[in-house]
């Protein structure tokens, strides 16, 4: 980018950040019209310098900043309410969602739906709902914002409607299909087959269950690994103790 680029009091929350040289920070940001950011926070590791308004994740905030190049600089920053307060799994959760944005998001890629549905899970956190749950329909919104949409309306083969009596099978790149019949031999059933009641209840965004719950998990966590790539989530494994705790754990 040769042209300065000059952006002021975008709404944006801090997703990482980490030291740069002897007093600065590097700070990636969700902003809510210019996509994932990054930012030099200069002098934020001084004391006398440090921003009244902490650069820490959860907390909404109001940045501004110049940049000419790959790198801004932060100018301005400001509280624009109370950081979100989240505690024990929903904490958990908030970082994982941190972690999974800073994996898929490309910087700079123009996506006001990913800032909401982000916004949206960190209240629902917040709210002390269910963590699985507000995770789980994190992900779907996620993945249909980046245009990775699975289709949970119809058998991808046939086009008939998800019916909540059949079991489906997700074959990854192209959609769900109907397992063919076994004769009511469950023990055949794999990882990749899904109840229609339960994907079903996935599409409806109401997963009030924990079978349901843990259904998403595995249809959504096979799809994000397709994107995902070789390298696991840092936070994957502690998720993975919220997700099979179920419905009942917050």
């Amino acid at each position: 980018m040769s042209d300065r680029e000059q952006v002021l009091l975008e709404r944006a929350y801090v997703l990482h950040q980490r030291p740069y040289r002897n007093t600065s920070m590097i700070v990636e940001c969700l902003t809510e019209r210019h996509g994932r950011q990054s930012f030099v926070a200069q002098g934020a590791r001084r004391a006398e310098r440090r921003p009244r308004t902490p650069l820490e994740p959860f907390r909404p905030l109001r940045v501004s900043w110049v940049r000419r190049g790959e790198l801004g600089r932060l100018t301005e920053l400001e509280a624009e309410r109370a950081s979100i307060g989240l505690n024990g799994d929903a904490l958990l959760a908030g970082f994982y969602l941190n972690e999974l944005l800073l994996r898929l998001l490309p910087r700079g890629d123009q996506n006001e739906p990913i800032y909401r549905c982000y916004s949206h899970c960190l209240d629902r956190l917040a709210a002390a709902k269910p963590a699985a749950r507000a995770v789980r329909l994190f992900e779907l919104d996620l993945l249909d914002a980046l245009g990775y949409r699975v289709d949970l309306e119809h058998d991808y083969l046939t086009g008939e409607p998800i019916r909540p009596d059949r079991d489906y099978v997700l074959e990854p790149e192209s959609g769900l299909t109907t397992v063919p019949a076994m004769g009511g031999n469950k023990a055949q059933m794999t990882a990749n087959h899904f109840s229609g009641k339960h994907l079903i209840s996935l599409r409806e965004h109401q997963l009030n269950d924990s079978d349901s719950l843990r259904s998403a998990k595995r249809l959504l966590g096979g799809i994000l690994d397709l994107y995902l790539g070789q390298r696991p989530l840092n936070t994957r494994a502690v998720m993975q103790q919220i997700v099979e705790g179920g419905y009942s754990r917050q």
